[in-house]
């Protein structure tokens, strides 16, 4: 029960978000053009099982739970689940688009699932050319960061090893954080 109230606040929470949650990094003298890439060898494997643990921010709640990512072929595929154990959606990406399934019902609104398939497109194929985007993402680096940014959405890859996502037209942030095999298995 604790679980569906989560996931109707977040539900409700994409449309009512007022103050941004987290401030995104503006562009300074002291950035440099870059090419490096967000998902390196050592955020991503094409070819085993990819875990994240991951925290999505609204302005009012936070969801934190694992997101599991495998390549098949020229996809990802992947699935969110919560920390209490409850899947909230599976999703497919590819460089054209991304398709969430099996969704939550709490979460099985239009505007919702329009917003978290937009955001993950983006995320995974922030460093993909072929990716469908309107117009090139503009990439740089700055204080140790890659900073990723397509319009409302700014991706930043820190020295944490932290991936960041701020969509700042709806007041959201993801944070994946790759876990450790050893950490798995707990």
């Amino acid at each position: 029960m604790k679980n569906l109230l989560m996931m109707t606040g977040i539900a409700f929470l994409f449309l009512t978000g007022c103050a941004s949650l987290s401030p995104t990094v503006k562009r300074t003298s002291r950035s440099v053009a870059s090419t490096r890439t967000v998902w390196n060898a050592g955020n991503r494997s094409d070819s085993l099982k990819n875990t994240y643990r991951v925290l999505l921010k609204t302005p009012n709640n936070s969801l934190t739970g694992i997101c599991i990512l495998k390549r098949n072929g020229d996809e990802w595929r992947g699935a969110f689940i919560s920390e209490m154990g409850a899947k909230a959606f599976d999703f497919t990406v590819t460089a054209g688009t991304c398709t969430l399934l099996n969704v939550f019902p709490a979460m099985d609104k239009w505007y919702v699932k329009k917003t978290i398939a937009t955001d993950l497109h983006f995320l995974f194929n922030a460093d993909n050319p072929e990716a469908a985007f309107r117009r090139k993402p503009e990439r740089f680096e700055q204080d140790d960061s890659l900073v990723v940014n397509y319009g409302k959405k700014q991706l930043l890859a820190g020295p944490d090893g932290a991936i960041r996502l701020v969509n700042s037209r709806h007041d959201l942030l993801y944070e994946l954080r790759k876990m450790d095999p050893d950490e798995i298995d707990r």
